[in-house]
């Protein structure tokens, strides 16, 4: 399997927003604080643990980020 170029990565990456893509999903952020916080789609969420830090367009949701 051929693997993606780190250089091809870093371009999407700089002109995606993570935020964005989430919303995209019908999934609703809110400010905290520096972050952006929502319900996780990978699992059922009585409250909000997924993370995004939009000034480093990453994520987080427990264990997993991206």
């Amino acid at each position: 399997m051929a693997r993606i170029p780190a250089a091809e990565i870093e371009r999407l990456k700089a002109g995606v927003p993570v935020a964005r893509l989430v919303e995209a999903s019908d999934i609703e952020l809110k400010k905290g604080g520096k972050d952006l916080l929502g319900r996780c789609p990978f699992h059922e969420d009585a409250t909000a643990s997924l993370v995004v830090t939009s000034g480093k367009n990453l994520w987080q949701a427990g264990r997993m980020t991206g």
